[in-house]
């Protein structure tokens, strides 16, 4: 009788921790910030929430990353002794070929809908040779 009263014991007590746990996370935990929660944007595109504002459709493409993500503007160094160019960061517009990071001044940033950084993997799977070993800031426009 005695093991039959242990083994209720030990399930109400389980059952009684279980529906704690289970209050607790249901209400997202005790926390007491009253602030919703902000959507996580994708440390790799700037997309058009971001590119809304009036005073972020007042500037060129490349101001425009150097003002949101700078980061994208990091080179990975030299990768190779025979190509200068190996390892920079370029860019392309609408995936069509790879231009100069410079190019990007003489693009507004009025028509642009996304602005998304490729890693050097993903920018040679893409763009193969011509993206020089680097990653690729990709701008894709209406």
């Amino acid at each position: 009788m005695t093991k039959s009263i242990r083994k209720i014991a030990a399930l109400v007590l389980v059952a009684t921790a279980c529906a704690s746990q289970s209050s607790s996370s249901a209400s997202g935990g005790a926390s007491s910030d009253p602030r919703p929660a902000t959507p996580r944007r994708d440390r790799n595109v700037i997309g058009l929430d971001e590119l809304s504002p009036a005073a972020i459709r007042a500037m060129n493409v490349l101001d425009v990353i150097r003002s949101l993500r700078p980061t994208f503007l990091t080179d990975r160094g030299k990768t190779s002794q025979s190509n200068p160019e190996a390892g920079k960061v370029h860019a392309s517009l609408n995936y069509n070929g790879v231009i100069s990071l410079n190019d990007l001044r003489s693009i507004p940033s009025v028509g642009v809908i996304e602005i998304r950084y490729l890693e050097p993997a993903a920018a040679m799977n893409r763009f193969g040779g011509a993206a020089n070993e680097g990653p690729v800031i990709v701008v894709r426009t209406q």
